[in-house]
């Protein structure tokens, strides 16, 4: 059985095994979760509560993880999953298909740049123990991510 759970834990720890990408794993594992976005953005409480449930579920499996992977791995990807759902958190997706896909790459990449950047109160949270450091650093990035798309709509939608 608990080879089972490891399988489990490896497969949601690494987002479908994005994590196993040897190029870019945090950006397909960003990308893979724009479906999940889409599906949860019509409906707020569902998308909140998959939101907080898929980050205490990270910080659980990212702490079980580093001890196998390392601090911070790369291949622990579910950190970018949760960081994009946080990008998207109650923002309203335009009914139309062009609006809606630049609404989507534009929060798309104000997380990348973010998670990528890393300015320095993100940095300083990756020292957080038990899985917490790979968490937060995206949440945060996540967060500032959303109140630029937030700007951005307001500007240009």
């Amino acid at each position: 059985m608990s080879k089972m759970v490891s399988v489990i834990e490896i497969v949601v720890g690494s987002v479908l095994g994005t994590g196993y990408i040897p190029l870019a794993p945090a950006t397909f594992a960003s990308l893979l979760t724009i479906p999940l976005i889409l599906l949860l953005n019509p409906l707020p409480i569902a998308y909140f509560l998959s939101t907080v449930g898929f980050f205490f579920i990270g910080v659980y499996l990212a702490n079980d993880l580093e001890k196998i992977w390392g601090k911070d791995a790369r291949k622990i990807t579910i950190d970018e999953l949760v960081g994009m759902l946080i990008t998207f958190c109650l923002i309203p997706l335009p009914n139309a298909t062009g609006p809606r896909l630049v609404v989507i790459l534009v929060g798309f990449l104000l997380f990348r740049f973010f998670d990528i950047v890393k300015l320095p109160l993100i940095k300083k949270s990756q020292e957080l123990p038990k899985g917490f450091g790979v968490m937060i650093d995206d949440l945060l990035a996540g967060i500032l991510a959303n109140l630029c798309l937030r700007f951005l709509i307001i500007i240009f939608i």
